[in-house]
């Protein structure tokens, strides 16, 4: 008996098994077993293992019907799964919607309309006549969606709308390729699922009314769902006119609009506050996603939350100090020194000069408009008239020109907060829950010109020496940077930036850092404060355990964690009636440990509490000038300030710019002249000047920034070997890569230049991804993957352990046959990639990690298994498919090389050349990424591809 595949159609799964002569062949053997005509089933068997659409389970794969639905037919054929079925799918609603009976009947058919008699349905295949059929994807999602609406209950009229809508959604597709027939109600309505909403507010005064906007969680942009007319008749009559918030609302002409259970709840609590004042209205527009998350409790998912609701431009003109970039209305007033503090934030005078007399107005965006005394409250009544008639500005004459000024609340609340300076400037050190007007926090931006600076300011401090609380002991690196650490706390810098790179211990040297502050605190020598840990949600488990792992008793002290249950123990309502937390418990905590998220939406009340030294782990998050989690960071009243980033610069400079600003503002200037200066043409030598400026120590005077690199810093860990590897193209992959090339010059469209290098990245691969055939004859086809082999033959042979980084999923799930097969593994290589989850990534590396001392291999996606993985049993690293940014290929080869790599590291770079003689797109390729990873560690050159790069690259790959 000869191999075949046999599969078994199940209710819940496809059986599937490799039968041979002797039974079932173990899925771990299928590769190293199958003759070659079965190897592309067998390939496609591992990657929708890895792809979570199947389980390799003993000796059976078992398939998911969706899965199997939406498989091709040369797919389907390669594991001997039943052919396609050729019906036609005819669906017909019956009785009256939202009645018993209501629902809808489906009919297999033949494309000739004759009915298909003694039908049998299970899940994606039918039984027509003793055999099984197997369902296209689009049959399948109609029959699912039909089995959806039938079994939803008779009263429950928006279940039946939403199926009803979801057989419309699978519908037209099929109807349009003959595949299926519709009729009844489903050609006569059109039903609408919202599940996310933004907020406007219509109306002047106590008749002010909070209007939701509807739209569509998923969708790509921020348009609403509906338009503007049927948009008014939810909004502003259904929605405001009806006592209860509804699951449907009939909009007229067969139009229906259906909330999802999570929107309905939030907007059931929106609806509630329509009755209050317009201070508690505004209170939830400033903060809605706090406000939300007060409301629907810890039983809502974060995620769900999250996505409720939608931050919407105009939502953005409308609330003081949310924090997007365009337009910033906050109040100007000239003062000598800083409060960081609140939507008042002045400059307070310790002078005599009365403030009333001190020159002041507002900004907008980039304008100054200076406003005499006076001229306020002309202005302000000018405001609200125009907000009254829904105008959007008003022209206010200043000097010798006319200035269109926002006619928005937050208009009024600067122009409120400058009356407020001028007469009583001590109000801005209130407690914040004296204000009667509640708002989120504003900050002086730096983005058009400087309005606030970091100030030198030595503070008192312990000797400078480990803190005794330190239970691990610092490696030479990690020692220097506590001390860097201290000398900048001592000479008064407002902060730094540790931009370390990964695996030199970022989180040991804070944690070593913030305990010499406590045991300052402890001694009398610091006054006493809290001190705050902000990290990514992922990483704040890591921090408890990293401070108990590193620190003896009592460590930091006692930890506040403002998140999970923690957080909810500290939520209170205040008395505008805004979601708060308990500011009092948080300025009597040692430590706080909290998210970026949690900061943003209680900006209010983290920045009552004055912190001894705020702590912003993984700072790349606040990369983004104008953001409100960006702002809110900014915008905390800190002694001190350290961000912890491996990637100071992902993207671009305003990267840098914008983290530097949060820790020491103003340091770089004004965000519009460091682009100027920076951006706008980057300059090698001045961009070294720049790094030279924040990481030099000058005259004793700690710098800025303390960036080093493995490299340099950890003589014990092996060295690494770069080994280019360069082979011309066979004549398939040749004649690919000419047509390639002589598309690419012929094309004109837009995006052409992006689409040609793809094309041109995938046939530098190799030439037909899909072709069937012996696994030599596939290997041969390709220079980069028969150098690949030739470096896994030498690696083998050495039993020794390798990572292969490329981002093709189904070349991935190729790979894994092929090593299996070629090397005679007892077990397929694991692949780690995007669609693994974390529970089994994790596996994945546990087991690669404590494997015998044997030859073993791992397949990588670079962005998934780029960050946050140790691998330091494999000791070469194979580059299969470059990415485009340096950064992440280093993240990738950071993989192996780091603390507890005891071996040389060797980093394989098969290169496909050209048998002329002409650079190739992978040898133009490899020399722009070397130029821009020298000038990304020199010069602080982003390492994200620009418009440039992309053109030279082509053009250099495509020129005759």
């Amino acid at each position: 008996m000869s191999y075949q595949f046999v599969s078994v159609v199940g209710p819940g799964e496809v059986e599937i098994r490799l039968s041979g002569p002797t039974g079932s062949v173990p899925s771990d053997l299928w590769p190293v077993t199958a003759p070659d005509d079965l190897l592309a089933g067998v390939d496609l068997a591992q990657r929708l293992a890895a792809a979570g659409g199947a389980i390799l389970d003993g000796d059976l794969l078992l398939v998911e019907h969706r899965t199997a639905a939406g498989l091709s037919p040369r797919e389907a054929r390669s594991l001997a799964l039943p052919a396609a079925a050729d019906v036609v799918a005819h669906v017909q609603t019956r009785g009256a919607i939202g009645r018993a009976g209501f629902g809808a009947d489906l009919r297999w058919q033949r494309p000739t309309g004759a009915p298909v008699l003694g039908v049998e349905r299970c899940g994606a295949f039918l039984k027509i006549g003793g055999e099984w059929r197997r369902l296209p994807d689009v049959l399948f999602e109609i029959a699912e969606a039909v089995d959806k609406l039938n079994g939803v209950a008779a009263d429950d009229l928006a279940g039946q709308l939403a199926g009803l809508a979801a057989l419309r959604e699978v519908l037209p597709s099929a109807i349009s390729d003959g595949a299926a027939e519709a009729g009844g109600l489903l050609g006569s309505m059109t039903i609408a699922i919202a599940d996310a909403f933004s907020l406007d507010l219509k109306g002047e005064g106590d008749r002010a009314k909070l209007v939701p906007v509807l739209h569509q969680g998923g969708a790509a942009t921020d348009t609403p769902l509906l338009d503007q007319d049927r948009q008014a008749t939810f909004g502003d009559t259904q929605f405001n006119q009806l006592s209860a918030v509804r699951s449907v609302y009939t909009l007229g002409g067969g139009y229906y609009v259906v909330l999802s259970p999570p929107l309905r709840r939030a907007l059931a609590e929106v609806r509630k506050v329509q009755n209050t004042s317009v201070a508690h209205k505004r209170a939830l527009l400033a903060n809605p996603r706090a406000f939300l998350r007060e409301a629907l409790g810890d039983d809502v998912e974060e995620t769900v939350l999250e996505g409720l609701f939608r931050e919407t431009q105009a939502y953005a003109d409308r609330v003081l100090g949310l924090g997007l970039w365009t337009p910033r209305v906050v109040p100007w007033i000239k003062m000598p020194t800083t409060n960081w503090f609140g939507p008042d934030e002045v400059h307070q005078s310790p002078s005599t000069q009365r403030a009333a007399d001190a020159p002041g107005g507002i900004m907008l965006g980039d304008r100054t408009v200076a406003l005499a005394p006076d001229e306020v409250p002309v202005l302000r009544q000018q405001i609200e008239e125009a907000l009254g008639a829904g105008r959007p500005t008003v022209p206010f004459v200043t000097g010798h020109e006319t200035v269109d000024v926002p006619a928005s609340y937050e208009t009024l609340a600067a122009l409120e907060a400058l009356t407020t300076a001028r007469t009583r400037p001590e109000a801005a050190s209130k407690p914040e829950g004296t204000k009667t007007t509640p708002e989120v926090l504003l900050i002086r931006p730096n983005e058009d010109e400087v309005e606030v600076e970091g100030e030198y300011a030595p503070r008192p401090s312990p000797a400078l020496e480990p803190p005794r609380t330190l239970a691990t002991a610092l490696k030479a690196h990690q020692a220097e940077g506590l001390t860097w650490f201290q000398k900048a706390w001592s000479i008064g810098r407002p902060g730094v930036l540790l931009a370390d790179d990964m695996g030199l211990g970022k989180t040991i040297q804070g944690l070593a850092f913030l305990a010499w502050l406590r045991e300052g605190m402890t001694s009398g020598v610091i006054a006493r404060a809290p001190v705050l840990i902000v990290a990514p949600t992922g990483l704040l488990q890591n921090w408890r355990a990293e401070h108990d792992r590193h620190l003896k008793a009592p460590g930091l002290g006692t930890c506040t964690e403002a998140f999970g249950r923690g957080l909810a123990g500290l939520k209170r309502v205040a008395p505008d009636g805004r979601p708060s937390l308990d500011a009092e418990a948080l300025a009597g905590s040692d430590w706080v440990l909290t998210t970026y998220e949690t900061l943003r939406d209680y900006d209010r009340d983290f920045g009552r509490v004055r912190f001894a030294a705020l702590l912003f782990d993984e700072a790349q998050k606040i990369k983004t000038p104008g953001v409100r989690l960006t702002d809110a960071a900014k915008a905390m009243n800190a002694d001190f300030r350290v961000a912890l980033t491996g990637t100071p610069v992902e993207n671009r400079l305003s990267d840098l710019w914008c983290i530097t600003d949060a820790v020491h503002p103003a340091l770089l200037g004004d965000l519009k002249s460091f682009s100027s200066t920076y951006e706008r043409s980057p300059d090698t030598d001045r961009l070294k000047k720049l790094k030279l400026s924040l990481d030099a120590w000058h005259g004793g005077r700690p710098p800025l920034l303390l960036r080093r690199l493995k490299k340099d810093r950890l003589p014990d860990l092996p060295q690494a070997h770069e080994i280019l590897r360069e082979a011309p193209m066979p004549e398939p992959q040749r004649l690919a890569y000419e047509t390639a090339i002589a598309e690419a010059r012929q094309a004109r469209k837009s995006g052409a230049i992006l689409e040609a290098l793809h094309r041109l990245r995938l046939c530098s691969l190799h030439p037909d991804r899909e072709a069937v055939g012996t696994d030599e004859a596939f290997i041969a086809a390709s220079a980069r993957l028969r150098l690949a082999f030739e470096a896994l033959d030498q690696i083998a042979a050495r039993k020794e352990r390798a990572l292969i980084f490329l981002g093709d999923l189904d070349m991935q799930a190729r790979l894994v046959g092929l090593i299996q097969r070629r090397y005679a593994l007892a077990q397929p290589p694991m692949v780690i990639n995007g669609q693994v989850a974390g529970a089994v990534r994790q596996a994945r590396v546990d087991r690669f990690q404590a494997g015998p001392d044997t030859f073993d291999a791992m397949i990588l996606s670079p962005q998934a298994g780029g960050v946050g993985l140790t691998l330091t049993r494999a000791n070469h690293v194979i580059h299969l498919a470059r990415w485009w940014n340096p950064a992440v290929e280093d993240q990738c080869t950071g993989r192996v090389l780091r603390i507890g790599q005891t071996r040389p590291v060797s980093i394989h770079i098969p290169i496909a050349t050209l048998p002329d003689g002409r650079p190739s797109f992978d040898q133009n390729l490899h020399a722009l990424l070397a130029r821009k990873r020298r000038l990304m560690h020199e010069a602080l050159m982003p390492p994200e591809l620009t418009e440039a790069d992309r053109e030279a690259l082509f053009s250099g790959s495509v020129a005759a």
